[in-house]
């Protein structure tokens, strides 16, 4: 029986996601699967998310930040996350679909996407059909292609205060093109500075994961997969 009890402030699932963290960047993938399978064993996939390896992949965008890791060390890294995000993908039961599509957008200067990763699965499980789009066309590029169909929701993370500048560009040029769908919009910088979500031109935000499956699920009026105990 998996455990559902509330762990995000365990120091146990801290240490579980820095030894993560250490496998990965050893390149000992072998170690780091079987790591993450046994976590699966004990813990819902959601909980394998935000207390194992959504913390590992900070830790690891941390030290490519301050290049304590080169860009190539940066990007196999977080290559090998996302092959471990396939597999707890793979755990998930999904809902029957929903008939919405939403779109998450990586803006230019993001480290990983993990996030938005996490943000996809959790949307898929829920009936969503979800993509992820990395902007490197520029906001008119994106606007144009986005437009051409345009989806229920869009989802944009920010982690600087730059990239939120670009976000409120490519809101606006969507808004003049007649999109009509929900836009969230959500990151460290939106959370560290409330005011970037206030002149985002932005619909909503969120300051998590749960907190934002959660009122998604309101807004569009199904009952989310979210567990209760997150």
């Amino acid at each position: 029986m998996k455990d559902t009890s509330t762990i995000s402030d365990s120091n146990n699932f801290s240490a579980v996601a820095l030894r993560l963290y250490s496998y990965i960047s050893r390149r000992q993938t072998d170690h780091a699967t079987l790591l993450l399978r046994r976590q699966m064993a004990k813990l819902t996939t959601e909980q394998v998310h935000l207390n194992i390896i959504l913390p590992a992949v900070g830790l690891a965008g941390t030290k490519a930040a301050l290049h304590e890791i080169t860009n190539d060390d940066a990007h196999a890294i977080f290559e090998d996350f996302n092959n471990l995000l396939d597999i707890c993908r793979s755990s998930m039961q999904r809902q029957p679909p929903l008939g919405l599509d939403m779109h998450a957008v990586s803006l230019p200067g993001e480290l990983h996407g993990a996030g938005l990763r996490v943000i996809c699965d959790w949307l898929w499980r829920d009936g969503w059909e979800t993509h992820l789009n990395v902007c490197t066309t520029g906001e008119s590029g994106l606007a144009e292609q986005l437009l051409k169909k345009p989806p229920q929701m869009l989802a944009i993370s920010c982690s600087t205060p730059r990239q939120a500048t670009t976000a409120r560009r490519l809101i606006r040029l969507l808004r003049r093109g007649g999109f009509a769908g929900s836009i969230w919009i959500g990151g460290m910088a939106i959370n560290a500075f409330p005011a970037l979500f206030e002149r985002s031109g932005a619909d909503h935000t969120a300051p998590d994961i749960v907190r934002f499956s959660r009122e998604l699920a309101t807004e569009f009026g199904y009952s989310t997969a979210t567990p209760p105990y997150l």
